[in-house]
């Protein structure tokens, strides 16, 4: 995660922390008058909830005469799967009314069924996050195959969150470190111990949940690699793939990225780093207001100039139309000792030829859901100051020559 921005508060974050490219600063708002503002929410169920069945949902969005409720639902086969309506209720004087959401017909695990209030040509949406006990098991573990970009490798690492979480600080006698090795903790509501009061991980089911919670003043970030730099890391040719949901909310982050062994010496040490994705969210006047994420590549402290790539990718075009808070999606990335290349859903959405670094330093990977703000409004109030990151599932490969 990178800070590209100019300016005291991000230069202040700079190297390993999360990014805003330029390109994605939203737009300011039109001039004149502006539509009353008005605020879409829910009284039932409470966000977060574990449901199954029929779910009675008690819409609130004064000023509101409609609201329109969708959630997107599993494909055949195991296929990208499809939007849904799943009803349209008409709103009381109050801007109330109520809509039954058959949690039986969705995906089993987490789930954003999104609320939109309609108030003449004006639009607000609110992500309801759930996590559905019942439901249609639909994409859901660690696959069997091996996917495209890890052809002609063999598994390195794999965690299903299947079972008791290994997490530390330092990441002594764990599996994960909750802090980035070399400094560099870049989220506004800070990175928190496993073992804290305020702990944000939480598994739920086979699925590893990191919560921001800003009353808790709490947020997640696991590291493969130790703060002493022992841990996990692989060198190329290797392929590291990541699998989760998030929530969009003025200003979530969810982010799946690696970087070079090297780093957990210090700030002032080369490195490479990979992201994966960053999601940046919340929709609204000066916010992102991104469907998509970024794919970005840096190299730090190096006087030679390496290829790289700075992309954002249109989710409308992968994963079915998709954003990454409408479902789950999986993340990839392949780095060879001539190209890296980054994948959504097993399509490549991104190249560039592999930096020197990456050829020759082990990598580590990162999952974090943090909420810097960094110039765009932190505000979570909508969801009562929690919102969570469901990770399905984060594996690893490696390749023959060039690997330990």
């Amino acid at each position: 995660m990178t800070c590209l921005h100019p300016g005291p508060f991000l230069v202040g974050l700079a190297f390993c922390c999360a990014v805003i490219p330029a390109s994605a600063s939203a737009a300011e708002p039109a001039s004149g008058p502006q539509p009353k503002p008005f605020r879409v929410g829910i009284e039932t169920p409470a966000i977060g909830a574990e449901v199954e069945g029929e779910i009675p949902i008690a819409v609130v969005a004064p000023g509101c005469s409609r609201a329109t409720v969708r959630c997107w639902r599993q494909g055949e086969g195991g296929g990208f799967g499809s939007d849904s309506v799943v009803g349209s209720v008409p709103l009381d004087m109050e801007g109330k009314g109520t809509v039954v959401f058959p949690a039986d017909r969705y995906p089993h695990g987490p789930l954003t069924v999104r609320i939109t209030g309609e108030a003449g040509t004006d639009e607000e949406t609110f992500n309801l996050q759930l996590f559905n006990k019942g439901g249609v098991p639909w994409n859901e573990g660690i696959p069997e195959a091996i996917p495209p970009g890890a052809a002609g490798m063999t598994l390195a690492f794999a965690d299903d969150f299947d079972g008791p979480l290994s997490i530390s600080r330092t990441g002594a006698g764990a599996r994960y470190a909750s802090h980035k090795p070399g400094g560099g903790d870049f989220s506004q509501i800070p990175f928190t111990d496993y073992e804290s009061p305020q702990n944000p991980f939480t598994r739920i089911g086979t699925w590893l949940r990191i919560r921001i919670d800003q009353k808790q003043n709490a947020a997640g970030l696991l590291s493969s690699l130790r703060l002493d730099g022992t841990g996990f890391a692989v060198s190329a040719p290797c392929y590291f793939e990541c699998r989760f949901l998030a929530q969009s909310a003025p200003v979530t982050w969810p982010a799946f990225w690696v970087m070079t062994q090297g780093t957990w010496r210090g700030l002032k040490e080369p490195a490479d780093e990979l992201d994966i994705i960053e999601g940046y969210g919340g929709t609204g006047p000066k916010l992102p207001n991104q469907k998509g994420y970024w794919v970005t590549s840096h190299t730090w402290n190096q006087e030679e100039k390496q290829p790289g790539v700075y992309k954002q990718i249109p989710m409308e075009k992968v994963g079915g139309g998709a954003s990454w808070w409408t479902t789950a999606h999986t993340y990839g990335c392949r780095i060879d000792l001539t190209d890296t290349v980054y994948y959504c859903d097993n399509i490549e959405v991104a190249r560039h030829p592999t930096s020197r670094l990456c050829r020759t330093n082990p990598l580590f990977f990162l999952i974090n859901f943090a909420a810097p703000g960094a110039g765009w409004p932190l505000d979570l109030s909508q969801y009562g100051g929690v919102v969570d990151m469901y990770v399905d599932y984060v594996r690893v490969f490696k390749g023959g020559e060039g690997n330990p």
